[in-house]
């Protein structure tokens, strides 16, 4: 299997799917585990520096709720 990005890899990843992986050394991208405390669900989000300063992505964009971030 062959995968690019971020997103597909870190899936791949869990998956048990990939036998090597090569990474660039220098990415700038943050895996966050952030929970919504109203619904309970949580979710996986890969974000590079500029996006992490963006609270968009810190609220759900339904109820305005702030999101936990739990990992």
């Amino acid at each position: 299997m062959i995968v690019f990005g971020v997103e597909d890899t870190a899936k791949a990843l869990e998956m048990g799917a990939l036998d090597l992986i090569m990474i660039y050394e220098e990415l700038d991208i943050m895996r966050y585990v952030i929970k919504n405390p109203v619904k309970g669900d949580q979710k996986v989000i890969h974000l590079n520096a500029n996006q992490q300063k963006d609270s968009k992505y810190f609220k759900d964009q339904e109820s305005g709720v702030d999101l936990e971030v739990v990992q």
